[in-house]
Parts: structure tokens; sequence; C-alpha cells
């Protein structure tokens, strides 16, 4: 069964250029299935609209009125969807809930005021005719950080030297604030308050029939991986509470390091993540009738390419068989150009975190190899497809809303003033989109032929030989005696593309 193809509001233009109704039309012009809505797109749209536009989608042409303005416009924008057959998948992101005990959260400290703040999103989204909102994980200024001064493990591109020469920090497991046995029970504290935090939220969500999709971002402060998110959705335990998978977030933590030159390869030696506790058993109780899936169907015929490559893969079995389908509630899709010394045109802030800023200016539509594109994002889509999302021969998911495939792709180009901006983002996604696709589909393909020829064992709920030798090592470990093969350096295409919020 393939995907539904959407794309992001915020990868179509810049809403500094671009208004939402436009980047609507347009995505139901070329064919997507649905779009994102990115929540400062939508501030922008209320914003426009009190200054007298799009008049043309409100009864009457009249202004709303000023206290239900925001109501009128998520009402105008699910209108405007509806009438042109394409759906809304998702409203994103939810920023700030996460560390809802620092000052700087959302709702300004303190986990009752982040839900109230939280709950304005809540309340529109019925109007808005979209079911799940993205919260993600949190860059944390080192002032607001719950347990620990700020890692080193990330520097911001700005620190380092023009050479952007090769780290020289030994190998092996070294000291990380976050994860040593010093520091596991603040860390646990910290993942027990999420849990209290996602559960509050989910119960309010109910309320409107939202579900809350959580995201690992991969300069997440604290969270920053699939297995912490999946620790907090598996102990919320509520049917409305999922987790969202990004190819960016989880490839460009996993796999890259934009702090190692010239590979920027993550070393091998620290990609899987320290295991918690209650991730055990692998494979969790899975709903009544529910076939217990088969281990390594298709990820087993993937190749490795390198150290940090085959570290990756090992993770990605993991979380194929670890995460049950019908709690994967979305799946994000973007590739990206090597990591460089970013543009003039962005102005980090003093600890922005290195894969923040190279997210924000370099990320690309998948598949695309002419503009350097270089992220395994393929097989990270195999592995999506091996955890049964979308529907397949595994199990069916509950809503056919968990059959997205969605672009995310935050770049320069997006800065593009130009009307034509839009359009032509919207072509690339869709064109990027439907090549994974194809590529995925052979790969099923060509794994099915293998299997046939020479059936592979079916090992038990128990096993874990596709467990990383190295999933008991820390985070965020840079080595100078790394072995993974080298990658092209940044080419002139990555620069062609922008910041954004």
């Amino acid at each position: 069964m393939a995907p539904k193809f959407a794309i992001a509001s915020l990868s179509l233009g810049n809403c500094a250029h671009h208004n939402l109704p436009t980047k609507i039309r347009t995505a139901a012009s070329l064919g997507y299935d649905g779009i994102e809505i990115f929540i400062p797109d939508f501030d922008a749209f209320v914003r426009e609209v009190e200054q007298g536009l799009h008049r043309d989608l409100f009864p009457d042409a009249k202004l709303p009125a000023k206290d239900a303005l925001e109501v009128e416009c998520a009402k105008a924008i699910g209108g405007l969807c509806e009438s042109l057959n394409i759906a809304i998948p998702v409203l994103q992101p939810l920023r700030g809930f996460e560390n809802f005990a620092s000052s700087s959260c959302l709702g300004g400290g303190g986990l009752s005021a982040a839900l109230e703040a939280a709950e304005r999103w809540l309340r529109l989204m019925p109007h808005l005719k979209t079911r799940l909102l993205l919260v993600c994980s949190n860059f944390i200024e080192p002032e607001d950080h719950p347990f620990a001064p700020f890692d080193p493990a990330k520097e911001p591109l700005s620190s380092l030297s023009g050479s952007m020469g090769p780290q020289t920090t030994p190998p092996g497991p070294a000291p990380s604030p976050f994860l040593p046995s010093p520091m596991q029970e603040q860390l646990s504290a910290y993942l027990d308050a999420q849990v209290e935090a996602f559960t509050a939220l989910g119960k309010i969500a109910a309320r409107y029939g939202v579900r809350i999709g959580y995201e690992a971002l991969a300069w997440g402060t604290v969270v920053d991986n699939w297995e912490q998110v999946w620790d907090v959705v598996r102990r919320v335990g509520r049917e409305n509470v999922g987790i969202i998978l990004d190819s960016f977030n989880y490839l460009g933590n996993q796999y890259a390091d934009p702090m190692v030159s010239p590979t920027f390869l993550r070393n091998a030696t620290s990609c899987s993540q320290t295991p918690i506790p209650s991730l055990i058993p692998l494979v969790p109780p899975l709903p009544h009738g529910v076939p217990l899936r088969h281990p390594h169907s298709l990820m087993a015929h993937l190749q490795p390419q390198n150290a940090t490559h085959k570290a990756v893969l090992q993770n990605l079995a993991l979380l194929a068989q670890t995460v049950p389908a019908h709690k994967v509630f979305l799946y994000q899709v973007a590739d990206a150009g090597p990591p460089c010394t970013p543009p003039a045109t962005i102005e980090p802030a003093p600890h922005t975190p290195a894969r923040m800023i190279w997210s924000r200016a370099a990320r690309l539509f998948p598949c695309e190899d002419t503009r350097g594109a270089w992220l395994p994002v393929v097989d990270m889509s195999v592995a999506v497809v091996e955890a049964g999302y979308p529907a397949a021969a595994n199990y069916a998911c509950g809503d056919e809303d968990d059959a997205w495939w969605s672009l995310e792709v935050f770049n320069n180009s997006l800065m593009d003033p130009r009307p034509e901006c839009v359009q032509e983002h919207g072509a690339r996604g869709l064109v990027g989109l439907r090549t994974l696709w194809d590529r995925v589909s052979e790969r099923i393909q060509e794994a099915e032929d293998l299997s046939a020829a020479s059936p592979l064992p079916s090992p038990t709920s128990s096993d874990e030989s596709y467990r990383s030798d190295d999933s008991v090592r820390g985070r965020h470990v840079r080595s100078d005696t790394d072995t993974s093969e080298e990658v092209p350096s940044c080419s002139k295409a990555v620069n062609d593309c922008q910041p954004m919020e």
C-alpha cells in the first residue's frame, strides 16, 4: 500500500514572502494529498486577515470579529483545503512544551501554563479539520537547562575555526552531562516529567478529538532520539498519544555529525543510543489478534557502506521491531546536503547547535542526488515500512491518517521572494517523494526475491541479534580515529538553499 503524499507549508516558501492560501492552492494543483500547516504560517495568515487581506475566504467577505478571529481564520483555512480536496494531516510544531519547568517554555513556566497555552491550538484544530498536533523536543538554552551545563558535543558551527579541521576528542565513550551514571537519575526524572505532561496533554486533546505526536529533534538538548520519545509514549499509554518519525531528525543525529570534518559522519561507537530500561522487552504487547512481526524481513538485506552506516541500520532494525505501526502517527521526510559553514543569511545565537544551523540551511527534498543529497533516507524509509507504516501485511493502522509521508524541508532557497518559489519547491518535492517511494518499492521487491531464494530464520521476540554491540555506550562521542568512509565535501548546490523559524 503506497502512502499518501503531503508537504509542509513551510517547505513551499517563507511566510515573509509567500502566504498560506497561495501555498495551499499550489500544493493542491500539483497533486499533493495533504499539506501540513506550519504554525508561523497560520499566525502570518491571521495577521494578514487583520490587515484586510484574504476577504474572499470569509462569508460575505467580512472581516471576522476580533474575539473570534483565530477561530474564523481556522475555519477559512479548513474550508479552503476542503474545497480543493486536500487534507491537513498535521498542525506543527508546538514548541516549548517539553521543558515546561523552564521560564522560557510555552506559557512562561509550569505545566499548567504550558497546557493552557497548548489548548489554544487544540481548540482550533477541529476548525482546521486536522486531528494531529506535532509536539517537538526542545533545544534548551544553557541557563534553562534542567540538570546539566552546556554539552560540548553540541557546540555550534560558529565556534569552529574556519578550516573546520578534524576533531581531536579521544576515541571511545566520553563523559557526557546527559547519560553517565551520576546523571541517569536526572535523565529519568526528566522523562518521568514528560510522561506526566503528555498524559495531561493527551487527556485535554481527547476532548477535541485530537491526537498528539511527539517528535525528537536531532539537536534536542535532552531528548534527541526515538528511544526516549517511545519510552515516554509507551508509558503514557493513551491511544491518542504516539510518535512522529522524521528522516532528517533521525539521520541528522544518528548518521551525521556536523562537527566531524571532512566526513561529517557520526562516530560509529556512539550511534546506537543508551537503552532505557523501560524499553525492554523489545517487542511490546500487540493489540489482540495482531500477529508478531518477523524481524529483518526487509532490513536484513540492506548492505552497510561503512561502520556508521552499519550502526544506523542496526538501530533502524531495532526501531522497526520496537514501535508498533499504530503508534507511528506520521512520517516526515527530508534529505540534506553535507553540513557546511552556514551562509551569511544565518545568524545563530551563541549556543545554537550545529545540527540546528545545518537543518535550517541545507535540507533537501528526498533523492535530490544532483543537489548533493547524501543521507540514507531510502534505508530509513525501508525501516518505516518494516515497522508496518503505512499499513502493510504486518497489520493495518487504526486510522487512515497514519498513512502519510510528508515533506518537511527547511532551506535557504525558501527565502526567495519570487512568486515562482512556491511552485518550484512544490514540484521538486513531489518528484522527490515519488522517486523515494519507487526506490523503497525496489528494495522491498529485492528483499522479497532474496527471501524467496534463501529464506531467513525467524527469530523469537527475545532475539537481540540486531541490537548494536555499541548500544550501551554514551551519546555524542567524536573520534579522530573513525574509519568511516568519506563523503563528498559541501557542494555549491547546498548553499543554494535557507533558515526558517
